[in-house]
């Protein structure tokens, strides 16, 4: 197997995970636990692990557009990890923090200011929108890979 395409499967691996295990798992399971602290705390306390997660995503997709071309013979693969590098970097440095910060002006025990809550919700429908199609485009970039270069030839 070539060093290329190990650095590739293992960046592929590391962005899908991290969007799986932080983003779909973890911080939907931190922010729903409020027995032991109130849902405010809770969010806050999830708001560092998923801009970590974010940040892992973004750096696996990074590492995919640099060794994409020597790794996939289409170029629709590198076509596909730019596109991934993009969507990625728009969600953590764009869309994350303004969510973040959205959710952090308004009391989830008290549920006010509705304008704001309502505000909060619709940013954090944009990062999940976005996550969704940064999966698909790893999936496809996953599909990309397990083609036999024997047969595409």
């Amino acid at each position: 197997m070539r060093p290329t395409a190990l650095i590739g499967m293992l960046a592929l691996g590391l962005a899908l995970g991290s969007i799986v295990l932080g983003h779909l798992l973890l911080v939907p399971g931190l922010q729903a636990d409020t027995t032991l602290v109130d849902a405010n705390l809770a969010r806050a306390l999830a708001q560092p692990l998923s801009l970590r997660t974010a940040e892992l995503a973004l750096a696996a997709c990074v590492v995919l557009t640099a060794v994409a071309k020597h790794w996939l013979r289409h170029n629709a693969g590198t076509t596909l990890a730019l596109l991934a590098t993009g969507i990625a970097a728009i969600d953590r440095l764009g869309v994350l923090p303004r969510a973040h910060e959205a959710w952090s002006r308004v009391d989830l025990v008290a549920m006010r200011p509705q304008a704001r809550i309502d505000g909060a919700e619709q940013l954090w429908m944009v990062h999940e929108a976005t996550l969704a199609a940064l999966t698909v485009v790893l999936i496809a970039l996953a599909g990309f890979a397990s083609l036999d270069k024997r047969t595409t030839k």
